[in-house]
């Protein structure tokens, strides 16, 4: 892939995680600290059903909202992840000089302790 677009596409995936989760969390914000205070002054059937219609209405950006940033953080992860594969394939070919060789093995040792960082704190932090 060419590096400008390889570039233009990282930044964008990027861009749409991080809106995505902003979206979400600000929606669940304003839900919990403005919504819901002003919902316990209604009566309760007008709670009820004003509620129910909220929620409703919230629905397709919240459903898209997840897609976006699970389909974007997949997207960051395998980028990162088939670094890794890729260049230890790169290693093992011939005709790369040894310079090149100690910066790719630099590159898979960094590029995997972090990998195996990040997978062991979120296993730590998917624990009950």
């Amino acid at each position: 892939m060419e590096p400008t677009v390889r570039a233009v596409l990282a930044i964008l995936m990027r861009w749409i995680h991080i809106a995505s989760v902003v979206t979400l969390i600000g929606g669940f914000i304003y839900a919990r600290y403005a919504l819901a205070p002003a919902l316990a002054a209604l009566p309760d059937a007008e709670q009820k059903t004003f509620g129910w219609r909220v929620i409703a209405n919230f629905h397709p950006l919240m459903y898209t909202g997840l897609v976006t940033i699970l389909g974007s953080g997949l997207y960051n992860y395998l980028t990162k992840a088939l670094h890794i594969f890729s260049v230890a394939i790169l290693y093992s070919l011939p005709g790369a000089d040894q310079a090149k060789r100690n910066r790719w093995l630099t590159g898979i040792v960094i590029s995997g302790l972090i990998v195996i960082a990040i997978s062991g704190y979120l296993r730590w932090i998917s624990m009950p």
